[in-house]
């Protein structure tokens, strides 16, 4: 079934039809494993520079020496497990190599973000893209050592207290470079429908009017849920209050399908190891492998139709070219100001007002 997805995919778009991104820049999370690292090869074979954020030496380290030679034996093992029998895709319609070089960030620990997040912006003097790809999966609860969930942190605060400071660059890579194309990029998932136990005040939630739902355990699916809905609530925020004309930035939410990631393995710790077995099990055969699931985005991220006036900005894809129809908490204007707020309130609490960003330059 997988292949059949697969296959009717890159009838429509694949990495070939990735343009030549000689000169642009990206910054990256998730981009040392899973779909990130999928998406970092392909904009390196293509020319562009890629800056991987990621938690773990040997993983960054294993990452950069797959990109570089394409050896999927020096690829960190549950990337290239997620392969199976089927071919690394990821080079395909290569131009050129680029640059590939990533940086130590805990996506848990939100001063250490904001560091990450302040050095990349005084660095950088040029940005095309911000690729929001990192998130825990389907997980047990946990806090982090500020009192927020986890999932909420990484999946969520993280890439908003990032994007507050590399906006401004966005912008101004936008304004001055004429060949400049600049998105930025949410991975949500269609689990976003499910999200029983909140943010709805239906299931008990505040609708993220208070930091409290942001310390509220809803089980492991809902805990996932709950994010993926937030990723979509920030890009509709992002585009209605600082993206509207004249910036030229794109931004967008995508879905992967269902992909064979290190992700799957954290179904164990959220079930038990019985339970997570048989479901790990049951999953393995209908995912996607990670260039499979990378392509909504690439296509979100380099494909140049996606900036014809056919495709509204801030809109969710569930494939390249293929509106997700989002649900209604989706859309809620409430919903996206509360979750845009709250998120921003507790960034400034944590990490102090002066360490996010102005989110425009």
């Amino acid at each position: 079934m997988s292949n059949i997805v697969a296959s009717f995919q890159r009838s429509k778009f694949d990495q070939t039809k990735v343009p030549d991104l000689s000169g642009k820049v990206f910054v990256l999370t998730g981009g040392t494993n899973g779909i990130g690292l999928s998406v970092s090869r392909t904009l390196f074979k293509h020319g562009g520079r890629a800056i991987l954020l990621g938690s773990k030496q040997e993983t960054g380290d294993a990452a950069c020496e797959y990109i570089k030679t394409g050896d999927l034996d020096k690829a960190p093992h549950d990337y290239k497990e997620g392969f199976g029998a089927q071919r690394d895709n990821s080079a395909n319609g290569a131009t050129k190599d680029g640059q590939v070089e990533w940086r130590l960030m805990d996506g848990t620990d939100l001063k250490e973000v904001a560091d990450v997040a302040k050095t990349l912006a005084g660095e950088l003097d040029r940005l095309d893209g911000f690729l929001a790809i990192a998130g825990l999966g389907v997980n047990a609860f946990e806090l982090t050592k500020d009192g927020y969930d986890s999932h909420l942190t990484v999946n969520c605060l993280t890439h908003i207290l990032l994007l507050s400071q590399l906006l401004p660059i966005l912008e101004k890579t936008s304004r001055n470079h004429p060949d400049a194309d600049v998105r930025f990029i949410s991975m949500a998932s269609e689990m976003h429908r499910f999200t029983f136990g909140g943010p709805s005040e239906k299931w008990g939630g505040s609708s993220f009017a208070d930091e409290e739902e942001f310390k509220k355990d809803v089980g492991p699916n809902n805990l996932y849920s709950r994010t993926k809905l937030g990723n979509i609530l920030t890009v509709k925020a992002l585009v209605d209050k600082y993206l509207q004309p004249p910036s030229k930035i794109l931004a967008y939410a995508v879905h992967p399908g269902g992909v064979a990631t290190g992700q799957n393995d954290q179904i164990k710790p959220a079930y038990g190891e019985t339970l997570g077995k048989v479901v790990e099990t049951l999953v393995r055969p209908i995912l996607r492998a990670p260039d499979d699931g990378a392509l909504s985005t690439l296509w979100a991220a380099t494909a140049p139709e996606a900036r014809s006036g056919e495709f509204e900005n801030g809109t969710y894809y569930t494939d390249p070219a293929e509106p997700g129809k989002e649900t209604s908490e989706a859309t809620d204007p409430e919903l996206i100001n509360n979750f845009w707020n709250t998120s921003l309130s507790i960034l400034e609490k944590v990490v102090g007002k002066e360490n996010v960003g102005p989110f425009k330059g």
